[in-house]
């Protein structure tokens, strides 16, 4: 690893102040750090967030739960307030990973990671992530954990277990930088390879997360988190769907649907939430939900299996909000 300075402020002011220099914010370090030690980034200098008091609050507020970006996986998988209508936030957060680093790792840094793409990782391999050309991975034994909704120059997926919740629940992101604050939904977070292949987020160099508000729902409301993955606990998801409704007088309203490990960025589903609202929870129409879901796919010669595997757990969670 290259040495680098570090500083650790202990208000947004001061860590802004720094990152105008350019210097690198760092919050549990669990992804960061791992990129440091392959060599395949490094940063001058990197400013810590960690003791941003601000940054770990939890509180409400007139426009909801407003959730700092400092809180750790392991705070959100236990907060007494993440019951009802967010539930399924918590769900994400205690479906990360290990104890270890849902314990280290933050809400922040988890919407922020950078893609788990092997060949990306690799000191060793050029692509187009890390300013070379193509996408190796695409023609490799690693494609069946690539994207089955098209590249650009990059099939490497979206890995953030938090942001399909968040993306359910239409949560906005506060964001702040040197020319102030701004806000917008958290689906809006996200980049595409089209839009710049080396970027996954629209944060402009030296603006940072601090907060995500979820908005009031209607206590009815119904979520759940469920995602595919090669082993039980510890890995990244195949596949991921966050999927919530309201069930009223047997007919599912305000559907959400929104699925993960897909695509470049977390991926809404407007289609199957339009099959499903109003309608009794039947075979047929979850059927024909799941279809729309991946109607628009076009996966690799050896990915294609993302697609009845989402399709089953589209399944299983519309099945699971049915039964209440």
């Amino acid at each position: 690893m290259k040495p680098f300075e570090f500083a650790a402020p202990e208000t947004v002011p001061e860590a802004l102040s720094l990152l105008s220099r350019g210097a690198h914010p760092i919050a549990g370090g669990s992804d960061l750090l791992g990129e440091l030690k392959e060599g395949i980034a490094h940063f001058p200098s990197l400013v810590s967030l960690a003791r941003i008091g601000e940054l770990r609050e939890i509180r409400h507020e007139p426009a909801g739960l407003a959730i700092g970006a400092g809180v750790t996986l392991a705070e959100l998988a236990a907060e007494p307030r993440l019951l009802g209508p967010y539930r399924i936030l918590a769900e994400a957060a205690r479906s990360v990973a290990t104890p270890e680093i849902r314990n280290q790792g933050t809400l922040g840094g988890n919407l922020f990671q950078r893609p788990r793409c092997l060949h990306y990782r690799s000191p060793w391999v050029s692509c187009a992530k890390k300013g070379g050309a193509g996408c190796p991975a695409a023609a490799s034994p690693y494609q069946p954990y690539l994207s089955v909704f098209g590249g650009s120059g990059c099939y490497a997926v979206h890995a953030s277990d938090l942001a399909p919740s968040l993306i359910a629940l239409r949560a906005a992101a506060r964001i702040a930088g040197a020319r102030g604050q701004r806000s917008l939904n958290v689906a809006g977070l996200f980049s595409v390879p089209e839009a710049d292949v080396r970027r996954e987020h629209v944060l402009a160099p030296g603006e940072i997360l601090t907060t995500v508000v979820l908005p009031p729902m209607p206590p009815d409301w119904k979520g759940t988190y469920l995602k595919a993955r090669e082993r039980a606990a510890g890995d990244f998801p195949l596949v991921s769907v966050a999927f919530g409704a309201w069930l009223a007088e047997g007919r599912l309203t305000h559907v959400r649907m929104v699925l993960g490990a897909v695509a470049a960025s977390p991926r809404p589903c407007p289609e199957a939430e339009a099959v499903l609202e109003g309608q009794a929870p039947s075979e047929a129409f979850i059927r024909q939900a799941a279809q729309a879901a991946f109607a628009q796919a076009s996966p690799l010669e050896h990915n294609g299996y993302k697609l009845e595997l989402g399709r089953a757990l589209i399944a299983r969670a519309v099945a699971q909000i049915a039964r209440g």
